[in-house]
């Protein structure tokens, strides 16, 4: 039966290259898919590593320094550095602002630091921060060292540029010294969005908390828990357009082919031997499809202006999850072998 199955598979070749096709297609932008998903949170654990922090302290009651406009006492830092179990303590101020880099308007995300302390960016190109109105840049904004970016109308000249420093989906981070970061949230007053603290650090002052590196990954995630949702609900109706892709097909093969089961049954083959073939056959077209995606998501994956995070386990889980849809798909062709009349194969 297996010799049948991939004789047909030969003979039918164009049908189920259009399959396979199709099927990629939908296996390439669910792959797509998912490393867009995936990557709102590896763009969010990459920024929050990259601060070093140990514990983020904001006010009591608040659930984050991303998702809430809150502040509270820069000098809240130097008191935490006075305490034994701290090692540093630095503040930090996020700002969603528009800068505009070479004549063009673009979304980034204003973070202000204490050039070097706790959270100051080091640079992958150029020069770490040092002094007011410099800034060190995500590489996604396009500036370079060197190039003037604009903020809110003031000016910063680009020392440094950092790679792969996104968050929010891809919205590039600029980081300009704490001063300057205070005149552009705080009209210049001395309050900062959250304290960064690295130590084994417990419980900090009555009035606020401290949120741990995932505590404030999860907050990160928060405005784009409804792009996820959409990703989540788009992925369900790609598996179900692949089944019908491929299920139609296989469908298609065995009308073909009804007056050559009719002749199998009738010299006595079992229906589940012929059932089995048409399963395979929906099965292969599925995991060919799968590798095809495999090669489609990789080529596709650089012209997305966010991060696109792959990883070997959603490779591994298109492969199961295509073998499964070939299996689902093969359903009504299954029932339609299965109803064949052995007595077809003498009706001329």
């Amino acid at each position: 039966m297996l010799t049948i199955t991939l004789r047909d598979l030969q003979f039918r070749r164009r049908q189920f290259a259009i399959a396979i096709v199709g099927a990629g297609l939908v296996f390439a932008l669910l792959l797509i898919l998912t490393g867009i998903s995936a990557g709102f949170r590896t763009e969010a654990e990459g920024t929050v590593d990259a601060a070093g922090a140990d514990a983020w302290v904001v006010p009591q009651g608040v659930e984050g320094p991303f998702s809430a406009a809150s502040s509270l006492p820069a000098k809240t830092a130097a008191e935490l550095r006075a305490r034994p179990d701290v090692e540093d303590a630095a503040p930090l101020i996020a700002l969603p602002n528009v800068a505009e880099v070479d004549g063009e308007s673009l979304t980034v995300n204003v973070v202000g630091v204490a050039p070097q302390r706790l959270g100051a960016p080091g640079a992958d190109e150029g020069e770490p921060l040092a002094r007011s109105g410099e800034a060190v840049v995500g590489d996604a904004t396009g500036a370079k060292p060197g190039s003037t970016l604009a903020v809110a109308g003031t000016d910063f000249r680009v020392v440094g540029m950092v790679r792969d420093r996104t968050y929010l989906g891809g919205v590039p981070v600029v980081y300009v010294p704490l001063a300057d970061a205070q005149a552009l949230a705080y009209d210049g007053q001395p309050l900062a969005s959250t304290i960064l603290v690295r130590g084994s650090f417990d419980q900090p002052a009555p009035g606020l908390s401290a949120l741990t590196a995932d505590g404030v990954v999860e907050d990160m995630l928060k405005p784009l828990e409804g792009a996820t949702r959409v990703i989540d609900i788009l992925r369900i109706l790609m598996w179900i357009v692949a089944a019908v892709i491929i299920g139609a097909v296989t469908y298609l093969s065995a009308l073909e082919r009804v007056g050559d089961f009719a002749v199998m049954k009738a010299v006595g083959g079992e229906s589940r031997s012929m059932a089995a073939g048409l399963a395979v056959q929906a099965v292969l077209a599925s995991l060919i499809a799968a590798a095809l995606a495999a090669a489609l998501a990789l080529a596709l994956r650089p012209i997305f202006p966010l991060p696109v995070t792959i990883d070997s386990g959603a490779y591994l889980a298109l492969a199961a999850i295509a073998g499964l849809v070939g299996v689902v798909a093969s359903f009504a062709a299954l029932r339609r072998v299965l109803k064949v009349d052995p007595a077809l194969a003498f009706s001329g």
